[in-house]
């Protein structure tokens, strides 16, 4: 487990906190002592998670809202400031999967996924960041082997993902003059209810993944996330498939066009 170095307890607001990796991540993190603010739309199950962080020894701020609203972005952060005391950790880790081949993405579909995975944490990002640049904070941003390559099916969610990666890029460069870390997380596949909440074209499967690529744990993730944030790391991925794929994508991109054109291949119904 990552060890704190701070005087005092933190205060980290996690998006996406119901399930999954932003949920590991908040328990992770209360097991450190850390005030966790967390939001989802599912308030019944944060008000179960809140229960379990008190019990890890972490104290819960809850703020159930939608961050494709703004009030309710607005509000995620007025509570972190009036309830917690400020913001010295904001992880965007809500987002949603897209899959369909591009000829069948639907615009307004598209509009809804970057609203949740580019809109919300740019948004969130400047409401929060003079918070972040009094405490000298750091911004999360969740990404995937998905920001730095795309494949069959993939085109519309792996698009969200480069934005994001875009995004944090800039801001890293313009906000290092005021103290504030910029950590890029990319998971490969993770065993969450991702696949399952996903969008998907009409008879298309979701969450088919490379024979080769392994399935981490949640909790491995946030440990990789804190550990990051720990140490101020630029980035962090997560696997050596995550590893592999970028390095092919940048280093050797005829072999990676090749096996993205197997991959279209093997998926054609």
């Amino acid at each position: 487990m990552p060890e704190r170095g701070e005087a005092r307890p933190r205060v980290v607001v996690v998006t996406g906190a119901s399930s999954g990796i932003g949920r590991a991540i908040a328990l992770e993190c209360a097991r450190l002592g850390d005030t966790v603010v967390l939001n989802s739309r599912d308030a019944a199950a944060l008000d179960l998670l809140a229960g379990e962080l008190r019990a890890a020894g972490g104290r819960p701020v809850l703020s159930a809202g939608d961050v494709t609203r703004e009030e309710d972005r607005r509000r995620l952060v007025e509570t972190a400031l009036a309830d917690a005391g400020g913001i010295d950790v904001l992880v965007n880790n809500a987002g949603r999967g897209y899959y369909a081949p591009l000829r069948e993405v639907k615009l307004a579909e598209l509009e809804s996924l970057f609203a949740l995975n580019v809109f919300a944490p740019l948004r969130l990002t400047q409401l929060a960041l003079p918070a972040l640049e009094r405490s000298r904070g750091v911004v999360v941003m969740m990404s995937s082997v998905a920001g730095v390559v795309s494949s069959p099916k993939l085109g519309a969610y792996a698009a969200s993902k480069f934005a994001l990666e875009a995004l944090a890029v800039a801001l890293r460069a313009e906000v290092a003059s005021s103290g504030i870390g910029v950590v890029v997380v990319r998971p490969g596949p993770v065993e969450t209810s991702f696949r399952a909440n996903a969008v998907t074209a009409e008879g298309i499967q979701a969450g088919v993944r490379p024979a080769f690529a392994p399935v981490q744990s949640p909790e491995r993730i946030a440990h990789l996330t804190l550990e990051a944030i720990a140490r101020r790391r630029p980035v962090v991925e997560t696997s050596g498939f995550v590893r592999l794929s970028s390095f092919a994508s940048r280093v050797l991109p005829p072999v990676f066009r090749a096996a993205v054109r197997r991959m279209a291949r093997s998926s054609r119904a």
